[in-house]
């Protein structure tokens, strides 16, 4: 019912060209731990990736699937189109590969709300800002959209909210389900990096 995505395709830029996905936090990579995660709600996992080949190590390989960009150099908006093009699920859950601490139950509960509401995607907004690579999706009531935007050169992921149903949870909405909003925090720059191996020192 549910596959579960993990942009992975991006620069690196502001990290310097270090693929985010394989920084280590609590003696995993952010891709293991995403994957472990993923995999106690969704039946099938896509990694958008155009090189696979440091994911394959991840046991067992028969529920991922390795997918490139068809649109490259685009952005979430490539990400989003090679997933959305491949999935065969009528719902998704789409996560970037930089948030270390996705949170299954957060992704569970917005699935909930959006069938509920026949919602195109149902998303966090944390502090007023709308956190889409942290989201559930129905994919192929996208998909024409983002073919079409894709086509005209309109590149930024945001614009697809002008044209979904779309629903936003905030932070309240989330503490009344039980869950923490911190699950949506993403780790851009080297700087950040340290804070969070920081922060996660100072709890021990």
């Amino acid at each position: 019912m549910l596959t579960g995505i993990i942009l992975a395709g991006g620069q690196n830029s502001r990290m310097k060209g270090q693929n985010k996905a394989l920084l280590t936090y609590q003696g995993e990579r952010f891709v293991d731990r995403q994957l472990k995660e993923m995999r106690t709600v969704c039946s099938k996992i896509i990694v958008v990736t155009n090189d696979a080949s440091p994911y394959m190590d991840y046991p067992p390989q028969g529920d991922i699937r390795y997918l490139p960009d068809i649109y490259a150099g685009h952005g979430p908006m490539s990400g989003f189109h090679a997933a959305f093009a491949g999935v065969e699920t009528e719902y998704a859950w789409v996560v970037g590969c930089d948030i270390p601490n996705i949170s299954a139950p957060a992704a569970s509960w917005m699935l909930t709300r959006l069938m509920e509401g026949d919602y195109e995607a149902v998303l966090p907004v944390m502090n007023g800002k709308h956190q889409m690579l942290h989201g559930v999706y129905r994919p192929q009531r996208i998909l024409a959209d983002i073919n079409e935007r894709l086509d005209t050169r309109q590149y930024r992921l945001s614009g697809l909210l002008d044209s979904m149903h779309w629903l936003g949870v905030d932070k309240d909405d989330l503490a009344g389900a039980g869950i923490h909003e911190d699950f949506t925090a993403d780790i851009d720059t080297p700087e950040q990096y340290k804070d969070l191996l920081h922060a996660d020192m100072e709890r021990e």
